[in-house]
């Protein structure tokens, strides 16, 4: 098979070895070997004294001319059989071949021989652009080492380790499954998750990705997912799923591609042949060569490979900065948003409570003691969070009685007193005079013996880039930014005022929401919903676009979106819109470019001002020229 055929990018083909380098010379040993060929046959014709040069020179330039034209020669009389003659392969064929029926020998063979060194030029820009998102793909650990009794450590398969088991990770070895930290100051490099070659600290407890990198000392961790469910065997299935999904452009073109190339064909026909009622002295050559021009001009080969590839292209930059996109359809999308919705826990907010303030007015610390012998009997967020800020008061104090209260508090007895440990409302229902300010955060009140002792107030931090993010998405004329939350209205309308947002709303239901949101939906053209948790799935999958955050979203969060922000930083989501802009920008002037060429170049060649040469730049250059401006996405730095 030759280079031509084997790199043709407007069949999509992909069979050679994946290289990011336009120009390698073995790529082009028959083009090379066929102009030498060429240029001795023109120096016979040129150049020699003999009477016959043709009979030298001919045989030359039809073995220039097979070298590099044999297989798509072949390639057209196949999809010829299955009944397809409206192809490029036809297309090339039959204008080359004319040429030489005309006697122009030497533009037939050069023809062909610039349309087979520009498919291969064509087929390594592409892969160059496929290659950022086949590295990722290639993220693949083949064996792990498993941690049995006694410290002995054994060499298993990723897919054959269960949920529980403890590896172990050396240093420079990436992490095969998803897991929790069981060691302290944990060193990783997280280039494969963020994009970026960062080198990360995690605490006991914390979670980390498949695909991190250990970066300094060996440390062990125990695994949370198994490998088919792990987080980069879901970042890969997206990324392969997202190269086969089309924009509405892509699929128009492709649409139109049908009707249109026939159309062109039955064009080159009648300029071929009504010009013979119309024209006394018509030269069948003449209008003959102009048909053949109008054939090579007419290939859309433009279109069908550079659009889908401005999109490859864009979901390929995307991926390397740790955004994934869905699809080329998601890309329109994004690029017309005016409309971005926020959910609150965990999307705006780091979603673990913190201790804000210790208002606790007599005997504090045995009083904290006390609450905290109280809390360690509770699941709440807020309980979990007292008993680890808390641990230095463990046993300190011990309760006779403990009662749970769900939704309002918990009641304790100590030296025959009771303890009553909750929220306002409650400890108000049970005769305890609290503190009258409105409570704008998370806050337990405390009260001992019939009175009251005080509060302890937590916040849920804002991410770190949340403030950032809001204001690129300003910059980037974002309409309206709105949060929807489940949270209290105080705590809600706080956040809401201190990101500058255009609508908050607290206290909702997931059913709520997704009312909520399908009024803000309707107002705008386009709008966007980002969340992460499993109560945020239904609105995410009603959104015109849905964000999860990949690290600690949930998993119907994630496959409910069309987007999944890798690493959970609010920055990639204004970073999404510039590279759908960008990408969209890219698109449209591949099509304006393209369609511009064709059409000038067609009138041209009607009327007998252009050529082959004229043609096939039309053709191969176009494509060329429009494939390597959608390669210039992968090196757009945003």
């Amino acid at each position: 098979m030759s280079n031509a055929t084997a790199s043709c990018a407007c069949e999509g083909e992909d069979k050679r070895a994946s290289s990011t380098s336009f120009f390698q010379i073995k790529d082009f040993k028959l083009q090379l070997f066929s102009l030498l060929i060429m240029i001795s046959a023109y120096a016979v014709i040129s150049y020699s004294s003999l009477d016959h040069p043709n009979r030298i020179a001919l045989p030359l330039l039809i073995l220039s001319y097979l070298l590099v034209g044999w297989e798509v020669i072949k390639k057209a009389f196949s999809l010829l059989k299955r009944g397809d003659l409206f192809n490029e392969f036809s297309l090339m064929t039959i204008a080359t071949l004319g040429a030489f029926y005309i006697g122009d020998y030497l533009e037939g063979v050069f023809v062909m021989l610039f349309y087979s060194t520009g498919e291969i030029i064509q087929g390594n820009a592409v892969r160059s652009v496929r290659h950022s998102i086949r590295s990722l793909l290639e993220l693949n650990v083949r064996s792990v080492s498993l941690l049995l009794v006694d410290g002995i450590i054994e060499k298993r398969n990723p897919e054959e380790i269960k949920k529980g088991d403890r590896l172990r990770v050396n240093p420079g070895e990436m992490l095969a499954l998803d897991g929790i930290v069981i060691d302290e100051d944990v060193f990783v490099n997280t280039a494969n998750i963020t994009g970026e070659s960062l080198e990360r600290s995690y605490q006991k407890g914390d979670t980390l990705l498949a695909g991190m990198v250990c970066s300094e000392r060996p440390f062990d961790y125990e695994v949370s997912r198994e490998y088919d469910q792990s987080y980069i065997s879901k970042i890969m299935h997206l990324v392969e799923d997202a190269s086969s999904k089309k924009a509405k452009t892509q699929r128009l073109i492709s649409r139109l591609s049908k009707s249109y190339t026939p159309i062109v064909f039955f064009l080159a026909l009648a300029l071929i042949t009504l010009p013979y009622f119309f024209d006394p002295q018509y030269a069948f050559e003449k209008w003959f060569y102009r048909g053949m021009v109008f054939l090579v001009i007419s290939c859309p080969c433009a279109f069908l490979i550079a659009i889908p590839l401005s999109y490859f292209g864009g979901i390929g930059l995307a991926a390397s900065k740790g955004i994934l996109f869905k699809g080329g359809e998601i890309i329109e999308k994004i690029a017309r948003i005016k409309s971005i919705v926020f959910d609150k826990t965990g999307t705006l907010t780091q979603g673990k409570y913190s201790i804000y303030e210790v208002d606790i007015q007599s005997e504090k610390d045995k009083n904290l003691g006390r609450l905290y012998e109280v809390e360690s009997n509770s699941t709440h967020p807020l309980a979990k969070t007292v008993v680890s800020q808390f641990s230095t008061y463990a046993g300190t104090e011990k309760a006779n009685a403990v009662r749970e209260y769900p939704g309002m508090g918990i009641e304790a007895v100590f030296e025959d007193q009771i303890f009553l440990s909750g929220n306002k409302k409650w400890l108000q229902s049970r005769g305890i005079q609290c503190d009258e300010a409105t409570d704008l955060l998370p806050t337990i009140h405390v009260a001992y013996a019939g009175s009251y002792l005080g509060k302890i107030t937590f916040n849920d931090e804002l991410k770190e880039n949340a403030k950032e993010a809001i204001k690129d998405l300003r910059k980037l004329r974002i309409e309206h930014v709105a949060m929807l939350s489940g949270d209290n209205k105080e705590i809600v309308h706080s956040i809401a005022q201190e990101l500058s947002l255009d609508e908050a709303y607290g206290e909702l239901l997931p059913e709520d929401k997704m009312s909520r949101y399908a009024r803000i939906k309707h107002a705008y053209s386009e709008s966007m919903f980002v969340g992460d948790g499993v109560n945020d799935a239904p609105v995410i999958a009603m959104a015109d676009v849905g964000v999860a955050m990949g690290t600690h979203g949930s998993d119907a969060a994630i496959e409910s979106a069309d987007i999944v922000i890798e690493y959970d930083d609010l920055k990639e989501i204004p970073r999404a819109i510039k590279i759908a802009r960008k990408t969209q920008g890219n698109v449209y002037q591949n099509l304006f470019f393209a369609i511009l060429v064709k059409i000038s170049v067609l009138i041209l060649a009607a009327l007998g001002f252009a050529g082959l040469w004229e043609a096939i730049f039309a053709d191969v250059g176009v494509a060329l020229l429009v494939v390597l401006n959608a390669y210039r996405l992968k090196k757009v730095n945003l």
